[in-house]
């Protein structure tokens, strides 16, 4: 018997987190807490408002369409901090009851530990990659003879022309940069919490084929009846087991739908975008140029992430059924041997999460979606000719 926890990368991030301000330590925040979650929310809207008043004011038709495509991630981003800031209740609550459980075999426990420590090493090579890209974006100003913002945003003083409304904009360029980062470290939040979606389905099958074998080496000397009474105990644990885990899903997907709703609506947008800004060579230095291919990059990862675990959520659960038919079940009373039937027929319906109550969170989406970003991108393409 093992308990599984939170890995430290992610009690860190939550540490993080609270020493940042955006979460409390106690069950309700203080007045000074409070005050400073407002600032955050107040202080981060002023970022979307900036790009959405440069794509106005900009002339520049390329330029705009780099704005709207940087604008666009930034929207979905400022939902994401919104929730982080004011859901922190529900996520830990999530948190707890996806990522802290009891796997009952050796054999689970080291194919769930493996899994999760393969996530976060891509996780630490992500948050460096984007670490790195935030790095870049505070420090292009001071590259090259003319000093002038990465990204052409509107700002109530003239920072191409004064000395302080040059720094003023760097200022809340650099510190909306560092919010940001926070924004997309509730993205690697939300891939945690699928992943364990999946593992937990894979870890039920695990258990649900072991039913009635002897594990471990041991030869124990059971009569028949006992050997029943032990798998059908063990068939009942695998059935409330599926029926909660299916129950905390479905209060995930509750809680995510609307972001995922988002996502998908503006997904398609930021990547033709993005697309659009490396096939015309929007960009005067390298630097510029380099942004791009990472805004690609990160527009593709985003959506890529949420529907390959969806889809794997989708996969897992659907092998429950072969896998029950793989214990020992032919020795089982008759009484027992409907139950499994009857288990066998509800398992046979895969757990597919849907967004907005249309779309399924699968590699089917995320196909559809690039499709979809690749005709428009033409259309820009035919109007730019």
């Amino acid at each position: 018997m093992h308990t599984t926890r939170n890995h430290k990368v992610i009690d860190q991030t939550i540490s993080i987190f609270r020493r940042m301000g955006f979460w409390h330590g106690e069950d309700r925040p203080t007045a000074s807490q409070l005050g400073l979650k407002l600032f955050y929310c107040i202080y981060y809207t002023l970022f979307p408002i900036s790009f959405a008043v440069g794509i106005i004011t900009n002339e520049i038709a390329d330029e705009k369409i780099f704005l709207a495509e940087a604008g666009i991630i930034v929207v979905v981003l400022t939902v994401k901090i919104w929730m982080l800031l004011w859901k922190q209740q529900q996520i830990m609550g999530m948190l707890n009851r996806l990522c802290v459980f009891l796997i009952r075999s050796d054999e689970a426990f080291a194919f769930f530990n493996e899994r999760v420590e393969t996530f976060i090493k891509f996780v630490i090579a992500f948050a460096c990659a984007t670490i790195v890209g935030s790095c870049v974006n505070s420090i292009f100003p001071f590259i090259g003879n003319t000093r002038s913002l990465l990204i052409k945003i509107a700002f109530p003083l003239d920072y191409k022309n004064s000395e302080i409304g040059f720094w003023m904009a760097h200022i809340f360029f650099t510190t909306q940069n560092f919010v940001t980062l926070l924004g997309i470290t509730f993205s690697v939040l939300i891939w945690y919490l699928l992943l364990h979606c999946s593992l937990r389905y894979e870890i039920i099958r695990m258990e649900i084929r072991n039913m009635g074998r002897i594990t471990g080496g041991a030869k124990l000397k059971i009569t028949e009846k006992e050997r029943h009474t032990i798998f059908h105990q063990k068939l009942k644990e695998s059935i409330e087991d599926h029926l909660h885990l299916r129950e905390t899903i479905d209060e995930l997907e509750s809680f995510l739908s609307k972001l995922f709703l988002v996502q998908f609506a503006t997904s398609g947008l930021s990547i033709c975008g993005s697309i659009y800004c490396l096939a015309f060579d929007i960009g005067d230095t390298f630097v510029e140029r380099v942004i791009h291919v990472y805004a690609f990059f990160y527009n593709i990862a985003e959506l890529f992430m949420i529907t390959y675990f969806g889809n794997e959520i989708m996969l897992s659960s659907s092998r429950l059924s072969y896998s029950l038919f793989e214990s020992k079940w032919i020795e089982q009373q008759q009484s027992t041997k409907k139950c499994i039937v009857i288990f066998g027929e509800y398992l046979k319906q895969s757990h597919e999460i849907l967004i907005g109550q249309l779309y399924p969170l699968t590699l089917d989406t995320f196909t559809e979606i690039l499709k979809m970003s690749y005709k428009l991108f033409n259309i820009l393409k035919n109007l730019k000719h």
